[in-house]
């Protein structure tokens, strides 16, 4: 998995024609991964020895990596006045209290849901989620109104004081769709939906204008 195709290839006739000689690793290092590293126009094969613990996070990294931006659903192992830990299925991760929205509080098993703003390979918490950030509301507003969903009303920005309020401003692809109209919905039930999953959050929907030239 750490090799291209080409790599792939390239190490077998190397081990093939003698080249390289694969040596088992010892009871006393058994964590023995192989990487790969381009220099000066050859291919170098370097042997490392990694922990455990970097082995874990390259794997996860892996995995994670191509979440940043998207809404992930965690089950709650835990809380204190600090943090909650979540488990998202392959990994824990801490939702700091500063990532929370206001004084919102979760119960232990309780599924919530979490917005991937980073991952990293490095630090204790090398999956950082949050709930208080705008990405966390734009995946909201896509989750729960079909015409952003689909494309036809989009949201171009947002300003957000977490548990406080936000403003939101959309436009409409579509001429005889009103944007703000169609996130708010009929007696408020779609915006309602939205501000129940942040610790009812005032928010402001507001159609958005280019600026004049």
């Amino acid at each position: 998995q750490y090799f291209n195709k080409r790599q792939q290839q390239t190490l077998l006739e190397y081990i093939e024609n003698g080249s390289i000689t694969l040596i088992a690793s010892t009871t006393e290092n058994p964590y023995f991964y192989v990487y790969s590293a381009i220099l000066s126009r050859s291919t170098v094969f370097e042997f490392k020895s990694v922990t455990p613990n970097e082995a874990e996070k390259a794997v996860l990294y892996d995995i994670y990596k191509d979440k940043i931006g998207e809404m992930i659903v965690g089950t709650v192992e835990r809380c204190d006045e600090r943090q909650c830990v979540v488990n998202i299925g392959k990994a824990t991760v801490n939702l700091t209290r500063r990532e929370m929205i206001g004084d919102e509080t979760f119960k232990v098993g309780q599924q919530i849901k979490l917005y991937v703003s980073d991952v990293s390979t490095s630090g204790k918490g090398f999956i950082t989620v949050t709930r208080s950030d705008e990405g966390f509301l734009k995946r909201l507003f896509e989750q729960e109104i079909v015409e952003i969903y689909d494309g036809t009303v989009e949201i171009r920005s947002i300003a957000r004081e977490p548990g406080e309020r936000a403003k939101v401003a959309v436009s409409s692809r579509n001429k005889d769709v009103d944007a703000p109209g169609a996130c708010i919905g009929q007696k408020g039930i779609r915006i309602q939906k939205i501000t129940s999953q942040i610790a009812n959050e005032k928010i402001d929907v507001i159609q958005y204008y280019d600026e004049p030239e």
